[in-house]
């Protein structure tokens, strides 16, 4: 083995915990220095994913952000300082990556993860994470790792709950969960619901997690996490390629990066049934809903043993990691009501349906908790 393929006397003693873990060793530390990670977003997610690539000893962090560190960013955004305020993020970051690892080789590109540059970009590193807040980005970045075939980790806050997913060449991509591009006015963004700082640390640890993963080969299959912060509880999801997935499947539709496919953070507006149907309603809502002539159908995507622990009256069972399999029990023609224990899957479960074109459907804010809590004290709490 020639020196420069040999860890320092330094980086032995600065990876040495990380190096004891089983499949890391020398070899594994090696293949991380020899890494090079794009990273889509120097914000909340961006972050910590920055940070703990940089003390893994990531050899080259790319950055992709086109904008400035400014207040409102600092108590989530920990790359950044009140020092840094007014600078580019990318610039920001730099800084404080070099400062965890003055080894590491960091390439800004202020201008932003771009129709333009998405193909060329992806093309220079080994892994893509997205950290990005708005949903034409994360698609573009999403369709532009299926044709440069380069894995993709996904991030996403909303509130108190997040998601984490890892898509690998020829297991399943981003739009075999979301086919279509969302109206961003469906979906209330961090500035207008609130996020905890900690949440977004959570969520870029793990992201962190799944880039070591896999750059260290430990990765088989895509797969999506929905994390409950608030609740103390993640779910996984399988993700299996979709046949009729536009981007990866037999008759793909996407095979090249067309700007008019990707449009800005305002979408086109939704249909008059979709702007009419609330993305999310109160408990107390949801009970006169229920108790009137013509009430909607309530769905519980918790699993089977919380649902045996308590119920509301008249819901269906079906767990979130099976419905893509059920959507032909989900009726398409009446208003649906998701619920779960605390409100954050049942979030994403509406936000899934909603892309695979459920029109009317709402999220049950605060789920069975609020439920007995203001409703029904009846119903056990757990």
């Amino acid at each position: 083995m020639s020196a420069d393929l040999r860890l320092s006397d330094h980086e032995k003693a600065l990876y040495s915990r990380q190096m004891r873990l089983p499949g890391v060793g020398e070899a594994g530390q090696l293949r991380l220095r020899e890494a090079k990670v794009l990273l889509l977003g120097a914000g909340g997610l961006g972050s910590p994913v920055g940070l703990y690539l940089a003390a893994a000893g990531v050899g080259l962090i790319g950055i992709a952000d086109p904008d400035k560190v400014e207040v409102s960013n600092l108590h989530r955004q920990i790359i950044h300082g009140f020092d840094t305020l007014g600078l580019p993020k990318t610039v920001s970051a730099a800084e404080s990556l070099g400062e965890i690892n003055p080894g590491l080789k960091v390439a800004l590109h202020p201008e932003g993860f771009t129709v333009e540059n998405a193909a060329e970009l992806v093309s220079r590193y080994d892994v893509v994470i997205d950290g990005t807040d708005n949903f034409a980005t994360r698609f573009l970045a999403a369709d532009a790792c299926v044709l440069g075939r380069r894995p993709l980790v996904h991030g996403s806050v909303l509130r108190g709950t997040g998601q984490v997913g890892v898509f690998l060449p020829g297991a399943g991509c981003y739009r075999c969960l979301y086919p279509v591009i969302p109206d961003a006015a469906s979906v209330p963004t961090c500035a207008d619901a609130g996020v905890f700082g900690a949440t977004c640390g959570v969520i870029g640890s793990w992201m962190a997690s799944e880039a070591i993963a896999v750059v260290l080969g430990r990765r088989r299959q895509s797969r999506l996490c929905v994390v409950d912060v608030e609740a103390g509880s993640s779910r996984p999801l399988a993700i299996l390629p979709d046949p009729a997935c536009p981007c990866c499947g037999a008759s793909a539709t996407i095979r090249t990066l067309d700007k008019t496919a990707y449009a800005p953070v305002v979408c086109a507006p939704p249909s008059p049934v979709m702007s009419a149907t609330p993305l999310e309603i109160s408990v107390e809502e949801a009970s006169r809903l229920l108790a009137g002539p013509n009430p909607p159908v309530l769905l519980d995507v918790r699993e089977p043993d919380e649902y045996a622990v308590c119920r509301i009256e008249g819901s269906r069972l079906i767990p979130m990691n099976t419905v893509p399999t059920r959507l032909a029990e989900i009726p398409a023609d009446a208003w649906v009501l998701v619920q779960c224990h605390h409100g954050g899957r049942s979030m994403r479960v509406t936000q899934f349906l909603r892309s695979k074109g459920f029109a009317r459907v709402t999220n049950l804010q605060g789920g069975i908790d609020a439920w007995s809590l203001k409703v029904d004290p009846k119903v056990p709490r757990y």
